[in-house]
């Protein structure tokens, strides 16, 4: 049994697949340092857990039957939260000493109703950003994003929310994503028809219709490496970029104007698959890519979710 250093009324839910050494690096950062903490492993299969579970005892283990998706194991992990927060944390992040003390009671003083994150760094000084602006038809395609960012002009850009104490972007990352509890099940939690990516944009984009803003506060920060799980070996590095183009095409699909979205999404599609084409001529992974999404297409449609 771990004996808590502070009571912040936080609890902390991490999804994990075989990502045990940053998980390691992770669970030791945050020992103590909250009221609990749930790992919810999405079915690693691996031999490991129970190695694990020995190790932190003090740790709230659920194992899934099978690999269900961030979205659906992070809804699994939070129908165990009490706590006035919540915080869905990436394995693959490390939590400086003072950082949860600090930071759950400036947002108990400062912030009342957001979803929260802090800055983000991947080795020395290097920011990783983890906010943006919601999609729309001009920022889907990077020729596109280069002409909105150099004429469009916006309070929104990288560099100006980052120099803010606290900065107002349209979403953050799910990698530090701290939200209240009762936020949390007004929104139903997260939508499980993404499986891996855009999950954060859509929870962000439902929370802003309610009035529940995302901020980022600038002051606190943490180490994220990225692509921990995502990237484990060559497969699941092709089957979580081709989730990026899937979990795009669903957030289209959902979130943009029911008038024109069927015909944004054949337009999205036609110019990321004609790119994978002409690319998987020269990139195993490309072709492979082109295979996945192929395959994937035949089952489903991209104009149903």
């Amino acid at each position: 049994m771990s004996i808590i250093k502070y009571d912040l009324n936080l609890t902390i839910v991490i999804v994990n697949y075989r990502s045990w050494d940053s998980l390691s690096l992770c669970l030791n950062s945050i020992n103590k340092k909250c009221n609990k903490v749930i790992v919810v492993d999405n079915y690693s299969n691996d031999d490991q857990l129970v190695a694990y579970k020995k190790k932190y005892s003090w740790v709230n283990w659920i194992e899934n039957s099978k690999n269900f998706g961030f979205s659906k194991a992070c809804n699994i992990g939070a129908q165990k939260v009490k706590t006035k927060w919540l915080l869905f944390l990436n394995p693959d992040t490390i939590i400086p000493e003072n950082t949860l003390k600090e930071l759950i009671p400036f947002c108990d003083k400062k912030l009342t109703q957001n979803i929260i994150t802090i800055s983000q760094y991947k080795g020395k000084n290097k920011n990783t950003y983890p906010f943006g602006i919601f999609p729309n038809f001009l920022n889907l395609f990077g020729l596109m994003r280069f002409l909105e960012r150099t004429f469009v002009k916006t309070n929104k850009s990288k560099t100006k929310i980052a120099k803010n104490e606290i900065g107002y972007p349209d979403w953050v990352s799910g990698s530090f994503f701290l939200i209240k509890n009762k936020d949390y099940l007004r929104l139903n939690g997260w939508d499980e028809s993404y499986w891996m990516y855009c999950e954060d944009v859509d929870f962000c984009y439902r929370a802003n219709k309610l009035g529940i803003k995302s901020v980022i506060i600038n002051k606190f920060s943490c180490f994220h490496k990225h692509g921990g799980s995502s990237r484990l070996n060559f497969d699941s590095t092709v089957k979580t970029k081709s989730h990026v183009i899937i979990s795009t095409q669903n957030y289209i699909l959902k979130n943009f104007d029911k008038k024109y979205n069927k015909v944004i999404i054949i337009y999205y599609l036609f110019f990321e698959i004609l790119e994978l084409i002409i690319l998987s001529l020269f990139f195993k992974i490309k072709r492979n890519k082109l295979f996945y999404l192929i395959n994937y297409y035949k089952k489903k449609s991209p104009l149903k979710i």
